[in-house]
């Protein structure tokens, strides 16, 4: 007997997902470009608490679903990638959308890369003294960024949806791998 799974947990669950790593993109952005080294350390703790809670989720969600099925259907690696892979493109949906609406509607694409040229700036002003080589880098990187054209509202969803489905793709094999089982064929009722 096979169990399907709901589309309303999974979309649940990617949303629940999806806002939390939305919210951390958002962070993540206005303390880079405010300029502060010193929120530096922050975003990096921030992103290490963030990418454990993200695999946490994707671990407990998938082993709630591989609740629902008995030891004698087992629960196959297949099926454990694929209801992982699911959430995650739900949760890559909501954080393309907050992204994209964030860039080119609330803030302005024109407005966050003016608000990226000052902060790398004062970066350049910042390191100048004791490294030219990087302010180098960093004034060719600026140049670069002032250059490229603005991407479109969908390319930004797109980054933001594939974001999330790469890490779904490689936290889904660890998952998979350790919460698949194989089917019992004499299990007693219990199991």
């Amino acid at each position: 007997m096979e169990t399907k799974f709901s589309w309303n947990q999974v979309a649940r669950q990617g949303a629940v997902l999806g806002i939390i790593l939305a919210a951390s993109s958002i962070f993540e952005w206005e303390a880079a470009l405010s300029g502060k080294l010193g929120w530096m350390g922050l975003i990096f703790l921030e992103w290490i608490a963030v990418v454990v809670l993200h695999y946490y989720l994707l671990h407990r969600y998938t082993k709630q679903y591989g609740a629902a099925f008995s030891a004698e259907e087992g629960f196959s690696f297949g099926k454990a990638y694929s209801y992982l892979l699911n959430v995650s493109l739900f949760a890559g949906v909501v954080v393309g959308a907050v992204q994209a609406l964030y860039l080119h509607a609330i803030v302005g694409y024109s407005n966050y890369m003016a608000r990226y040229v000052e902060m790398m700036k004062g970066l350049i002003a910042q390191i100048s003294s004791g490294g030219q080589q990087m302010a180098a880098v960093l004034r060719q990187t600026m140049e670069q960024m002032q250059q490229a054209e603005a991407p479109s509202i969908i390319s930004t969803a797109f980054s933001g949806i594939w974001n999330v489905v790469l890490f779904g793709l490689l936290f889904g094999l660890i998952i998979a791998g350790v919460l698949a089982r194989s089917p019992k064929m004499f299990a007693s009722k219990d199991e």
